[in-house]
């Protein structure tokens, strides 16, 4: 039974697949890499929009990651022991716990990050190239 099917018997890795989501972690970090080693580069006007997108989604994890901070919290399920008990594996699991909510929000964020960090330095390397091209030419009009 899913969490969806109200049975539990899931984390919300499970929904989001954070597997698939280190290996996208691992993957960007590699394209990081490539760039600060000049392994790509790209205009700035080329990466003007992914990088425009990449932003407003860091911007919506940052707003879903508040939105989930209730997540924090115990739910109330009663003033008895059971409750209590059940209440506090909630707050871990939705929290705190490998694959919750938090730590895969922050980890989608973190990926984004490091996509916007990849393409912000292939434009630079970019940039820096076409300008070693112009003094090249310069240098051989002199």
């Amino acid at each position: 039974m899913l969490i969806a099917d109200g049975g539990g018997g899931g984390s919300f890795a499970d929904i989001m697949n954070l597997g698939a989501i280190q290996g996208v972690t691992a993957e960007t970090q590699k394209l990081v890499d490539a760039a600060k080693g000049g392994g790509f580069k790209i205009t700035p006007e080329g990466v003007k929009p992914i990088r425009d997108a990449l932003t407003e989604l860091v911007n919506e994890l940052a707003n879903l990651s508040f939105d989930t901070m209730a997540l924090d919290q115990a739910p109330k399920l009663g003033n008895h022991p059971y409750g209590h008990t059940i209440a506090s594996h909630d707050q871990k699991s939705a929290s705190q716990a490998e694959g919750s909510a938090t730590e895969v929000l922050a980890k989608l964020r973190q990926v984004a990050q490091q996509a916007d960090e990849a393409l912000a330095r292939a434009a630079g390397l970019y940039k820096g190239t076409e300008n070693d091209a112009f003094a090249a030419l310069q240098t051989k009009q002199a």
